[in-house]
């Protein structure tokens, strides 16, 4: 295993070196060989710094996944709600192909061991998706009079990102076609359902 060397890294720079040492930690060694220790070694600095950061390796772990969910300003504002949706789920493909269809199986596998943790995990990364898809997406369809808030459930506000995960994990990658077919024949069509003018 490749270790960096100590050096006087502070702020966002040590971070995102953290953030890297326990993606490459963790990819390397799975979920359940994990460690603070690992991590720190990895990353050149100590397991206090981790600590100051972090209480736990799972905490750690969602920050790292975390940090690798598209940010608002990656995601252009297309004039419409279903251009939105096309990209962000284009987004989420490119960031799901960079870590991977192992990857991403290997930790629900790990996590799936253990209920506590999967709880924690998955349920700090789904609230990190529906932030991010109701912060950039939706937010932005309100604003333009597509849609109200009454409109959303919070089974909607993961439909898309639920959706194309689930394509990415069974087929390794969400073709355009699979995105067309996730906006335009599931998400817009709920939508309107409930009474959306998308």
């Amino acid at each position: 295993m490749k270790r960096r060397t100590a050096s006087r890294r502070r702020g966002e720079e040590l971070e995102q070196a953290i953030l890297d040492a326990v993606w490459a930690e963790f990819s390397e060694v799975g979920f359940a060989k994990l460690t603070m220790e690992g991590v720190a070694k990895r990353a050149g600095t100590s397991k206090p710094v981790l600590y100051r950061r972090w209480s736990s390796r799972v905490e750690m772990l969602i920050s790292c996944i975390a940090s690798r969910i598209p940010k608002a300003d990656a995601v252009p504002d297309t004039g419409s709600l279903r251009g939105d949706m096309v990209a962000l789920l284009t987004v989420a493909r490119e960031r799901m192909t960079l870590i991977g269809q192992t990857a991403m199986l290997g930790m629900l596998a790990e996590v799936s061991k253990d209920p506590d943790v999967r709880e924690v995990l998955l349920g700090g990364l789904a609230s990190e998706l529906v932030n991010l898809l109701y912060q950039v997406v939706y937010r932005r369809a309100i604003d333009r009079g597509e849609l109200a808030e009454e409109h959303l459930t919070p089974r909607l506000l993961r439909l898309p990102t639920d959706l194309g995960r689930s394509e990415f994990l069974l087929f390794g990658t969400i073709s355009d076609e699979a995105i067309d077919s996730i906006v335009d024949e599931v998400i817009l069509p709920a939508l309107r359902a409930r009474g959306a003018a998308v």
